[in-house]
Formats: C-alpha cells, structure tokens, sequence
C-alpha cells in the first residue's frame, strides 16, 4: 500500500521531506529525558509546540531565539502562554547555566526566565499543563481580610461552625471599627468568595446519610402503582379529591449544613449550640391540582405560649412536639374536611407514610367518615413515592435558612448575658415557614404528583407500569395479577 501523502508543509526554508535527518539529539537535553522529533511529520501543532521544538534545537537546526522570530510569521512581541512544566524546564536550565542562554536556548524573555526562577515551588506543585498563575492578591482592604481570617481560625480551635453569613457578620463589624463609610464596603458574597481564596479556605459540607432504599424496590413500586391506579379506577376522583400529608420537623434555630475550614483538611468535627432539639413539627399537605392545604404547627410545650402568630394556619401543642393519633384525627377535622372543594359525595384519597399514629383505627374511621380512602406508601419508600418528600421539603427548607440568614445579617441577632446567641422569636419564626410554604409552586406540586405516578392518565396504566420498572435498577418482572395486594386501607 502506498503512503499517503502528508498534509503538513514545510516552511520554505526547510529542506525537503524525504530527508531523512541524521543529527544526533543535543547534548544539552540529555539530562531533561526528552525525545524531540525527527522530522517535520512528528511536530505537533504550530501553535503548541513547534515554536518549542525549534527553540530547544530541532534537528539539523541550530537557531538562536532571533533566528527562530524570523522564521516564523508571528511576531516576537506576541504574547504567548506557557505551561508550567515548559517553565519549570527552563528554570533548570538556568540554574545549570544562567538566565541569558535559557532565554536564548528557548526562544523567552530574560525577565520571563527570572520571574519563573522565583515562583519555582509554585511550578512543582501546580500542574504540568497549568498555564495561567493569577493567585489571589490583596484585597482592597487587607486589614479586615486579616482580621476575619484570624476570627475564623479563632472559631476553627474552639470547634465552632462558621458559615460565610458569620464572616460577612464579623467583617462588618470590623470595618464599622475602622471608619470605613458602608458604600465603600459592603461584606457582599462575592468579597467572601475572594477573600476565603486569599487564605485558602473553602466550605465543608455535612455529609447526610441517604435512605436505604428496600432490595425489594421495583416489586414494592409496581405493586403500589397498580394499587393507586386500581382504587382510581374504581373511584373516579377528581384531581382536586387527591392528595399527600406528612409531617416534617422544622429546627427553630435552623443550624448551618456547611462550615468554613482550610483546604484540604480531613473531616471537621465542630461544636453545636445545643438547642438542635429545639424544633417545631408541621403537618403539610398538598392536592394534586396544586393547592396547598394550611400549615398544622405542632409545638413543644403544655400549651401554647402568646404571641402575634401569623394567619393561614393551625397551631397545636405537644408535650415533646410529636403528631399523635388525636392530633392526627384533629388535623382530618380542621384541615383535611375544610379543605376547598371537599363534598361529602365526593370520595377522596389521602396518601400518608407508613408512621403508626396515621394507620390506627380511629383514623381510619375518621376517614371512612369523611368518604375518603387511605393509602399507605410502603416502608423505605417515601423519598421516592411521597410528594412531599420530592418537590417540597428541599425548597422549604432553603428559603427558611435563607430568611433566617438574611435576619443574621441585617443586625438583629442579640446575645444572651452568658454570650450565646438567642434564638430568633417564635412569632417570626413562625411567619418565616409561611412564606416559605406560600412560596412553593402549585406548578411544581402537579408534576411532583405525576412524577409519582399518582395523577398520571389511566388510560396510560400499562405504559406507565412499563415506564417505571425501566427505570428501575435491575430492570425486573412486574408482579402477576394475583400477587398484587392492596395498599388500601380502612375501606
């Protein structure tokens, strides 16, 4: 077979392709352990290398760094970019001879030669393809950036958390001690960012621990799908007669996921304030065509202490702050029976988790009463089954955090005579929830409800079976006809 013909052309002033070279490597880059090319085939791209290749002494060529500028059609006062293991060989070849000849021998200038020459342990320990070196510099005001750093490490020895929001908090304070006017520093996030960088610093994450889901898993959902889709099918209940309700437990103080530490480190343990046990529990429900149902608070106490709270929802005590099976029962009679659009010859589907107090028999009378079926999700299941579980919970818990971050910064945290931070009141808390509960979509809440599978099209059962167990790990058969078991429940 006949070679084809090479699409690379040679300069005009090198010699012609089918000559082979018979130069011997120079002697200079015995010690380097490279192997430069042959011939003109083997060069890489112009742009990458072969100005490299030339200025290291190609073979058959013995230019100096003014003849390789002539030769090429860019000119010598173009910038150009080099990585850091070209650097970091040149470097050694000055300190084995001087600046000058490893300018010459690869074709920079002499002061790109001495300024790599001083960040040399900044070369080895960056990456060989690394171009770029713009590490973080002074800030505008270094003064507070010491000051925060030294209150950060500060936290770090005591084993406190420190978020960002704390760090702008403390930057704040120390600029309103130094005079500096608020319009020439604000504390945004953006001077957080830059000034962790300046100490490298970065946030650390805790780490929670995903549901095990069951190894049962495509089973258990196909037989639940074909549970919900038959009491539907048996039924007819309008979009508006289905729903989901769960209670979720609401941190008053609502403690930070994150902490500022230095790069690099191991795990970080840190200290809390203590009062993580201080909580509210709330029992949300939402209906499949978007409406949310009000907000049942269930606080800890033996009654309920006074106070401005905010309208729109249900507020209940607890000794410990449990839902119990009155509560339950009380949540069906103010909530789930008043609820808009509820008829009494309408019939209704409620979906609840698998937690004792909803399955008793009281309840299911209660429910039996208000012409409306229970179904139970399976044990392991509610993140993947329960509505709430997945469009709601994560959104409300982040627009919680955010208000109560953006309380922190706006100056109100007040101490306690012992120097610990008091938590915010009960009454703002608590209007906190309900604009984050106002805040979630009845968009999202539909497709939450179609995502899993409970308002999807009946006429699609089959398809939507088969869609289901292909996105299960493992694939798997689907249970026959007469292996399926109800998750109905009371009726």
């Amino acid at each position: 077979m006949e070679n084809e013909e090479s699409d690379v052309k040679p300069p005009d002033w090198a010699g012609p392709m089918n000559a082979t070279p018979q130069f011997a490597q120079p002697q200079h880059l015995d010690g380097f352990g490279l192997r430069l090319p042959r011939d003109l085939t083997e060069l890489p791209e112009w742009s990458e290398g072969y100005p490299f290749y030339m200025a290291m002494g190609f073979p058959g060529y013995d230019l100096s760094a003014d003849e390789i500028a002539g030769k090429f059609p860019f000119s010598r006062g173009m910038r150009r970019s080099y990585d850091a293991g070209f650097k970091l060989m040149v470097v050694e070849y000055a300190e084995s001879t001087n600046n000058c000849q490893a300018a010459k021998q690869f074709g920079v200038l002499e002061k790109n030669v001495r300024d790599w020459r001083k960040v040399k342990p900044q070369l080895q320990n960056a990456h060989a393809m690394r171009r770029a070196f713009r590490g973080p510099k002074n800030g505008r005001f270094a003064l507070v950036d010491q000051r925060v750093a030294e209150y950060v490490r500060y936290m770090q020895a005591k084993g406190d958390p420190i978020t960002r929001e704390a760090m702008q908090l403390k930057a704040l304070e120390i600029a309103q001690e130094m005079n500096i006017p608020e319009k020439g520093f604000k504390a945004s996030l953006g001077w957080c960012r830059r000034m962790m960088r300046r100490y490298d610093l970065s946030l650390r994450h805790k780490v929670p621990v995903p549901q095990q889901l069951p190894e049962d898993l495509t089973e258990k959902l196909v037989t639940y799908q074909r549970s919900v889709l038959a009491l539907r099918r048996a039924h007819d209940y309008q979009v508006a007669q289905m729903g989901n309700a769960d209670e979720t437990p609401i941190c008053l103080e609502v403690p930070s996921r994150v902490t500022v530490d230095n790069q690099g480190e191991k795990p970080v343990l840190v200290k809390t304030p203590g009062r993580e046990k201080l909580k509210i529990t709330a029992m949300l429900g939402v209906l499949a065509d978007g409406r949310k149902l009000p907000p049942y608070i269930i606080l800890r106490g033996t009654y309920i202490p006074p106070g401005k709270f905010p309208s729109g929802m249900e507020i209940r005590c607890h000794r410990y702050g449990w839902m119990t099976e009155d509560l339950m029962q009380d949540w069906l009679e103010v909530v789930w029976r008043r609820r808009t659009g509820a008829a009494p010859k309408q019939r209704g589907m409620l979906i609840l988790n698998g937690f004792r107090g909803h399955a008793t028999d009281s309840v299911k009378s209660s429910m039996e009463s208000m012409n409306t079926d229970m179904v139970i999700i399976p044990g392991g299941l509610t993140s993947q089954l329960q509505v709430l579980d997945v469009v709601v919970y994560k959104p409300l818990n982040d627009s919680v955090r955010a208000q109560y971050s953006n309380w922190l910064l706006a100056g109100n945290l007040a101490l306690s005579p012992t120097g610990n931070a008091k938590k915010p009141p009960l009454g703002l808390f608590l209007e906190w929830v309900m604009v984050a509960w106002n805040s979630i979509s009845s968009e999202s809440i539909v497709q939450g409800f179609k995502k899993c599978h409970i308002s999807s099209d009946l006429e699609d059962e089959d398809d939507v079976l088969w869609e289901i167990e292909s996105e299960l790990p493992g694939g798997g058969e689907a249970p026959k006809d007469g292996d399926t078991e109800t998750a109905r429940e009371g009726n």
